[in-house]
């Protein structure tokens, strides 16, 4: 029974050091970086570029690769942002690496990063 309890204690230690280590750290983090709206995650970001910015609605539009988690293809297509201050170091042409999720029935991306 013991041995049967320190495996259980084990293996809920590793499954919360797998989870920590997916948990971004470091200049590329989110946190701080005001052209982000929370923590970067942890699936795989979609890389694209940015065609055009309208601060006013708070919307991009991004020719970007698969979206995996939207089920969608590549292609180009506008995104609101969870947060207009996203924007404000984005310009069209700029190389970007970004999270969009469905927010209220849209397309918003969550979390974005140019690519230098």
């Amino acid at each position: 029974m013991i041995k049967r309890i320190a495996i259980i204690v084990v293996l809920w230690l590793l499954a919360c050091a797998a989870a920590q280590a997916q948990t971004a750290r470091g200049p590329n983090s989110a946190s701080g970086k005001a052209w982000s709206a929370g923590i970067r995650p942890a699936m795989a970001l979609t890389v694209g570029e940015v065609e055009r910015i309208d601060r006013e609605h708070g919307e991009v539009v991004i020719n970007h690769g698969d979206l995996p988690n939207l089920g969608m293809e590549a292609m180009t297509m506008g995104f609101a942002v969870a947060d207009k201050r996203m924007l404000d170091r984005l310009k069209p042409g700029d190389k970007v690496r970004f999270n969009a999720e469905i927010k209220n029935g849209e397309a918003t991306v969550t979390y974005i990063e140019s690519v230098r």
